[in-house]
């Protein structure tokens, strides 16, 4: 098999990506060889279904070699890799394809004459099968509450999962029919620009599809938001794999939270350099990962934050799962909170 658009043919061996895997840190693994594997002998490695994506190794490769990228098209050719939480998120994306639409709560919420546009992803899932004390439809209530109140009154689309799983985890079949539907339901909206609070949603609807459409973070419509809040909360901001490193959006969050009065303090590792949370498109959920993100809090803790924020609402989930398991064995006293929802809880009423 030859893969030329990740680059891999560049790669001269030096194994900087395999010294700065994150995944390395918890299990012998080894993009390098990886790679080499491919180059030389035309064939792939068990390996590929412990990579995270989080493009570390793409950030840090003097060569410029794409691994993630390599990743993802090399799983479109081999057999799946075991799925996280017995595959009902996939299932579920999958059952989509068939399925005449997909529903939401916030049906009824919205300004059907808006030109912006606000797509949840897929919270209310979340909230259904995830067991924790965290309401992720209230990223959705949130997220439309800030924009109304910088008067950009969204209209609620009811669009199907983005496919973002299903595309790094090598299914690219059903990603192009997601792709596809979700197309024309964007295009029949009327919308002209499209704003998603999930960093998952974001990379996809901007680097996978090839909409007619402006597509924006909601960090980034916030970032010089006025809400009236001065909060003068201490936090830290945890960079999303898919917001930062892949989508190169670092400020725009931490502006938000700037300018809404927080106290930003950031971790040992940030920005392109950030730890990722070991989840990645479901692939991942296991002891490794768990090792992952207890040193991701372990960070949050050593820098006094009173809450760790992130964009991802699998950062979220998991950060808040690892959390409540450590209750017992040592004490995190800092929340976890989406950005949304820190900045609307800080307005309160208003």
């Amino acid at each position: 098999m030859t893969i030329t658009s990740s680059n891999i043919q560049l790669c001269y061996q030096c194994g900087k990506c395999t010294a700065i895997c994150p995944v390395r840190r918890v299990i012998k693994t080894s993009p390098r060889n990886t790679i080499y594997i491919n180059n030389v002998y035309r064939t792939s490695s068990d390996d590929i279904w412990n990579c995270l994506t989080c493009g570390l190794c793409y950030d840090g490769c003097p060569q410029g070699v794409d691994y993630p990228e390599f990743i993802k098209e090399v799983r479109d050719s081999n057999e799946n890799g075991d799925i996280a939480h017995k595959g009902v998120f996939t299932l579920i994306s999958d059952l989509m394809v068939d399925l005449d639409e997909s529903k939401t709560s916030l049906e009824e919420v919205g300004n059907n004459d808006s030109k912006i546009g606000y797509y949840p992803g897929c919270l209310d899932f979340h909230d259904m099968f995830f067991e924790l004390d965290v309401d992720f439809k209230s990223i959705a209530d949130s997220s439309v509450k800030l924009l109304k109140s910088i008067d950009q009154d969204p209209k609620l689309i009811q669009m199907k999962c983005c496919g973002h799983d299903q595309l790094w985890q090598g299914d690219k079949g059903t990603f192009d029919k997601l792709k596809e539907q979700n197309t024309r339901i964007i295009k029949e909206s009327g919308i002209e620009k499209l704003v998603t609070s999930c960093a998952e949603c974001y990379r996809t609807l901007s680097q996978d599809y090839d909409l007619p459409i402006e597509v924006v973070h909601i960090s980034q419509v916030l970032k010089d938001a006025d809400l009236g809040i001065d909060s003068g909360i201490k936090v830290t901001y945890h960079d999303a794999c898919r917001l930062g490193r892949h989508m190169g959006e670092y400020d725009a969050p931490r502006d938000a939270l700037a300018n809404a009065g927080s106290e930003v303090v950031e971790m040992k590792h940030n920005r392109n350099d950030a730890w990722c949370c070991g989840v990645s498109s479901l692939m991942n959920c296991d002891d490794k990962s768990k090792a992952l993100r207890k040193a991701r809090l372990d960070e949050a803790r050593d820098v006094d934050a009173q809450v760790l924020i992130t964009t991802c609402p699998k950062c979220l989930a998991h950060l808040n799962c690892m959390k409540d398991e450590q209750e017992s064995v040592e004490k995190y006293d800092y929340e976890i909170k989406d950005l949304t929802v820190f900045l609307a809880e800080q307005m309160g009423g208003k």
